[in-house]
């Protein structure tokens, strides 16, 4: 049932997603089969697929950014004032790379990934459903998993998430993207359950329908209003990004494909967040993600309590990009690439590029030491 609900908000959903780049129907395909796992992106040998394009070698430094250019021939720059300066597209700062727009920059840079290593070898921009600017985010950085062409669907993980405001603790699952409003298939109306969890037991469940995460749609710019909840009182608030930044009344925002939390740069509250789940995010896959609904992650709900909760490590937002904890993997203590290509548009807003990670030179277990990727302009 959830299969089919979902396969009926298709239409609808592509209508509103940001605007995606044109390209062949086999570069669509190949986009198709890893944007959402998070894990090897596999598609071939990656050591075989990013030999063309530009070499660019980036040494990451122990603290402090450093910036790049994709432009070619690619390399690093020094901007004089990041924050303004459009002459950087990438940065990269220990385990993180960030891109020249929203929260990190002026630019108009944005990003998708991780795609098929072999999507490398097209010369055509690869069909993404969105692409993501920096922005703030944390524990729900990943919370759904991306189905590709035909779909191009979102499908909620349902992992159970911790939220902690003070000395209170909540328990919180996300069951879907999909809602109705006056009686058309709309995405981006989360539904929402959660209990608050004390020394005693869990609460009773409370349940948000059609939480409204549309943030205006195809016609809504990036601080378009969108729903922010209290997890205490059960109040849903519109807020614009730029005001829930600065306001007290909720615990966590939707807005579009993004959701936030009221802590550390998204809002002044000082709410945390855990995914309990997210030890399964590099691994799972489409089917085992659309084998879950409501009833069958019930019991896992329901099995958090305020031991497994007073175990965790809670966090608020940061800035976050399309490259956030999918561009490397452990590997023997160190970190490695991940066998993934991803697609990136340019500071200037024009350009158009796909990037790979070849390998890491001098890798710790925090960083990469000296990134040697391939930079390809596509059109």
């Amino acid at each position: 049932m959830r299969r089919l609900l979902e396969l009926g908000f298709v239409g609808v959903f592509a209508a509103l997603l940001l605007a995606a780049p044109a390209c062949s129907d086999e570069a669509g395909s190949r986009a198709s089969s890893s944007a959402g796992g998070g894990g090897d992106a596999g598609g071939g040998d990656a050591g075989e697929v990013f030999t063309v394009g530009d070499e660019l070698r980036v040494e990451v430094p122990t603290t402090g950014r450093v910036f790049a250019k994709l432009a070619s021939p690619p390399g690093v720059v020094v901007p004089a004032d990041p924050t303004t300066d459009k002459g950087w597209d990438l940065a990269f700062e220990g385990p993180d790379v960030f891109t020249n727009g929203g929260a990190s920059g002026s630019g108009g840079a944005h990003a998708f990934g991780p795609l098929d290593a072999i999507v490398f070898l097209d010369d055509k921009a690869p069909a993404v459903p969105f692409t993501t600017i920096d922005s703030t985010g944390g524990a729900f950085l990943r919370w759904y998993f991306y189905e590709g062409a035909p779909n191009h669907a979102l499908h909620s993980r349902i992992h159970t998430y911790g939220i902690k405001d003070g000395a209170r603790t909540w328990k919180l699952q996300i069951l879907g993207y999909y809602g109705e409003r006056d009686g058309a298939p709309v995405s981006g109306l989360y539904q929402v359950r959660w209990a608050e969890v004390t020394a005693a037991g869990s609460s009773p469940m409370k349940e948000a329908k059609n939480v409204d995460g549309t943030a205006g749609g195809p016609q809504g710019g990036a601080d378009a209003p969108a729903e922010c909840l209290d997890l205490d009182t059960g109040a849903r608030t519109m807020l614009a990004p730029t005001a829930a930044r600065q306001s007290s009344a909720w615990h966590v925002c939707f807005h579009r494909d993004v959701v936030s939390v009221n802590g550390e740069l998204g809002g002044p509250r000082g709410v945390g967040a855990v995914d309990l789940d997210a030890d399964a995010t590099a691994k799972e896959t489409l089917q085992e993600v659309l084998a879950r609904d409501a009833d069958t992650e019930k019991a896992k709900f329901d099995a958090v309590d305020a031991a497994k909760l007073g175990a965790q490590t809670f966090r608020g937002d940061r800035v976050v990009s399309a490259f956030s904890g999918l561009w490397t993997e452990p590997a023997g203590g160190v970190l490695a690439p991940r066998r993934s290509a991803f697609y990136v548009q340019g500071a200037d807003a024009r350009s158009k590029y796909l990037v790979g990670f070849a390998r890491f030179e001098g890798a710790t277990a925090t960083s990469p030491g000296t990134v040697v990727m391939r930079v390809k302009a596509v059109r």
